[in-house]
């Protein structure tokens, strides 16, 4: 009867332990009414987060970098397998949290060298850190994309500005943010709890590419279990070779990371595969600053100079004006008269377009002199690809 009792109580114990998470979360007191009651109680559950000794959450509370450290750690299972490598961790409590964010790369320092792990995290940081969590720091840039600002205090020249935008299109960020971000804000742990939960409730997948019958769907194979199919957001921000690119360009074959939203949508789409046309065709596309539209650069390409020759004019004409060059100048180099351009040389012109257009100085004066004949030189897909290899491989790496 004893040795009954015993086992009884050992599975009682048991199943406390087990259950601990789910009775945590239903004890606190002061979460009944917060508008992050869902997502604590889905963290404290999983043991991502914990309550107070008193029962309280206190969902107002701000977070320190250790604290979201050890949040983060924990949401995505990181482990360090190194030495604390900031000055001021090394006796901290959650110096394995703060070196397994390092050594992921999600974590960088401040330029003194310390983390200051007891520090207050703002709103923008823990933005940073959970793009960098999902993968999606690198690559995925309001330059290419042409991102609209979310929040009116959050614009281009702001250093978080692409992990906002990113974090807004996942749907990571809380509604209660509204129309201003708010980016130096202290995060309290209510709107934590609803951005890590958000953040690792995504569907994030690494494989190999399938295509399917339907444009507006993808498969991929993973290393690891079955293909499986996602739709393609209407917006979906797509890069393939470091470049973006569209749905129509995706290659059987390629290795892709996806991460898709809440819905089940894939929103980023990251492939890498042997370099085609369509990517040199971006390439140039991009570094041209549309002074090459795509449709031109693809009659470049396939030779059809009549369409291109009286387009270019007016683009080139456009780009002229909006790099500070006065109409009259304008409108004489594209005639060739240089003697209405007060002094301002071919040559100097030249010089001065490539800087800023980061294109070969000989293809310019090419265009201004109307010399197709060297222009088409420089427009062979052969030459371009062998231009564009370097620029491809630099963006990868």
């Amino acid at each position: 009867m004893r040795r009954y009792t015993i086992r009884m109580a050992a599975m009682a114990l048991l199943a406390a332990l087990l259950l601990s998470g789910t009775a945590s979360a239903s004890r606190l007191t002061d979460i009944s009414a917060s508008w992050a009651r869902a997502d604590i109680e889905a963290l404290l559950t999983d043991g991502v987060i914990n309550g107070y000794p008193d029962r309280t959450f206190r969902p107002d509370n701000p977070v320190t970098r250790a604290e979201f450290s050890r949040i983060l750690a924990r949401a995505f299972h990181y482990e360090a397998s190194g030495k604390p490598n900031f000055p001021d961790i090394q006796s901290h409590w959650a110096k394995k949290d703060i070196s397994a964010l390092a050594e992921k790369g999600i974590i960088k320092g401040y330029p003194d060298g310390n983390f200051h792990p007891d520090a207050r995290i703002n709103r923008a940081e823990m933005t940073t850190m959970l793009t960098r969590a999902l993968k999606l720091d690198n690559g995925f840039q309001s330059t290419q994309f042409g991102w609209w600002p979310t929040f009116t205090d959050v614009t281009e020249s702001h250093w978080a500005y692409n992990s906002v935008e990113i974090a807004s299109r996942l749907g990571i960020l809380p509604p209660v943010f509204e129309t201003t971000f708010k980016p130096d804000q202290a995060t309290n742990r209510a709107e934590t709890a609803a951005m890590v939960r958000a953040a690792r409730d995504l569907t994030t997948l690494q494989g190999t590419l399938k295509l399917t019958d339907n444009q507006s769907t993808i498969m991929v194979a993973p290393s690891i279990g079955q293909p499986l199919v996602l739709e393609l957001a209407p917006d979906a921000s797509i890069l393939r070779n470091s470049t973006r690119s569209q749905a129509a360009n995706l290659v059987e074959g390629d290795q892709v990371y996806v991460v898709a939203s809440n819905s089940g949508s894939a929103q980023f789409v990251n492939a890498s595969g042997i370099v085609t046309q369509a990517d040199v065709v971006s390439k140039v596309t991009d570094l041209s600053q549309g002074l090459v539209t795509k449709e031109q650069l693809a009659a470049l390409v396939r030779g059809d100079w009549q369409t291109v020759r009286d387009e270019m004019k007016y683009s080139l004409y456009d780009q002229l004006l909006q790099n500070g060059i006065r109409p009259h100048e304008a409108e004489a180099l594209l005639t060739q008269d240089w003697t209405a351009l007060e002094g301002l040389g071919q040559e100097r012109l030249a010089e001065a377009l490539a800087q800023q257009w980061d294109i070969p100085v000989e293809l310019i004066v090419a265009l201004l002199d109307r010399d197709w004949k060297t222009a088409q030189e420089y427009g062979q897909v052969e030459l371009t690809q062998r231009l564009l290899g370097g620029l491809l491989n630099d963006s990868a790496n």
